[in-house]
């Protein structure tokens, strides 16, 4: 006796439809809280997890000035050192750098020792706040300090976002990178001190929102804006874009490193790209290394 084919019932048909379609989705990320994105970012930028947390490094970099509104561009080719030093018996700490520009006109030598900033003249170190010296080059060295700075703070990020005053919930964000959008996880908060390249000098309090990677963990972007009287200062903000994350001495350090500075208009432009050809986190340094006269 042979059966007879039924048409399923209309409803049937569309919950397994419904049934089929809902296996294919993918379940949705889970946001992490504050503490979970900094213990993931720990664990992602510290792969050894007895290596102690940097205060000095060596390294060699070019640093591409991008800047299309700027008069002059190309490349220059830098060695730099830097550390953080307390003298003994004292608490204050000490930023301490010495770096030469091997590409310049004239190469220029100049640094931070105990006594305070200078650069070479006349193959004599002077007083970088004297007369033999302008505006710009002061300028240019607060810039090139803070860059080190910077640096030296994104090598432990998971310690940035811990610090975060004030910080709001974990976001789920996309941000570009290389014109790819690019999942992320994003967390605003306020701190009391940054250093900031586009205006050099001392730390300032700022307000920091921070990209990170949400396949791997990575540290993928900063954002500071100064804060002026309270309120964000949207026109003086500058975004550092990190990339090309590499193992040195067991942390990942980021060996690609581009500033944009925020104008008048609030518009972001590019103006440098740093790109780290060797870098040392170890590399034994002492403050007699920075001294003026060697």
């Amino acid at each position: 006796m042979t059966g007879t084919l039924r048409k399923p019932l209309p409803h049937l048909v569309a919950i397994a439809l419904l049934g089929a379609a809902h296996a294919q989705t993918p379940a949705p990320r889970e946001v992490p809280t504050l503490a979970e994105l900094a213990d993931r970012v720990e664990r992602a930028h510290r792969p050894d997890e007895q290596a102690a947390t940097p205060t000095q490094f060596a390294c060699n970099l070019e640093l591409h000035l991008i800047d299309k509104t700027a008069e002059q561009g190309g490349q220059v080719d830098m060695n730099v050192k830097f550390m953080l030093w307390k003298q003994p018996g004292k608490d204050k700490v000490r930023k301490l750098i010495r770096y030469e520009v091997r590409d310049a006109e004239q190469p220029i030598m100049r640094g931070r020792d105990e006594n305070g900033p200078w650069q070479l003249h006349r193959g004599e170190a002077r007083d970088l706040y004297g007369a033999d010296f302008t505006d710009q080059d002061r300028k240019t060295f607060a810039q090139h300090t803070n860059l080190a700075r910077q640096l030296l703070r994104f090598l432990s990020p998971a310690d940035v976002i811990r610090s975060l005053r004030n910080a709001g919930l974990v976001q789920q964000e996309e941000l570009p990178i290389k014109r790819v959008p690019t999942a992320c996880y994003t967390i605003e908060g306020r701190l009391d001190s940054f250093p900031l390249m586009q205006q050099g000098g001392e730390d300032a309090p700022v307000h920091l929102k921070i990209w990170v990677r949400a396949d791997d963990g990575h540290l993928a972007c900063v954002e500071a804006t100064p804060l002026v009287d309270g309120a964000p200062a949207t026109t003086r903000g500058e975004r550092i874009v990190l990339a090309d994350l590499r193992e040195r001495d067991g942390r990942l350090v980021p060996c690609e490193i581009t500033h944009l500075f925020r104008d008048q208009r609030g518009a972001l432009r590019p103006v440098t790209r740093v790109k780290l050809t060797t870098v040392e986190l170890a590399p034994g340094l002492q403050a007699a290394d920075f001294a003026r006269k060697q």
